[in-house]
């Protein structure tokens, strides 16, 4: 109990603490069902595609 006070705490003071907290509740209750499994595996993967797509090289020289 003190440590779900300490985050809810913690997500009032935080910039942005509070929108964080809500997506980890989303989530853990998301992971909890297997079709929510499902949704978060798959939105792994396509995180992981467009990590990969943004790191390779565009072609495009920087502009400093």
């Amino acid at each position: 109990m003190n440590r779900k006070l300490a985050l809810i705490v913690a997500a009032i003071v935080l910039p942005g603490g509070f929108i964080a907290l809500l997506g980890a509740m989303f989530f853990k209750a998301l992971s909890r069902t297997e079709r929510g499994r499902k949704v978060v595996a798959l939105a792994q993967k396509r995180v992981a595609r467009l990590q990969s797509l943004g790191s390779a090289p565009s072609g495009e020289k920087e502009v400093a």
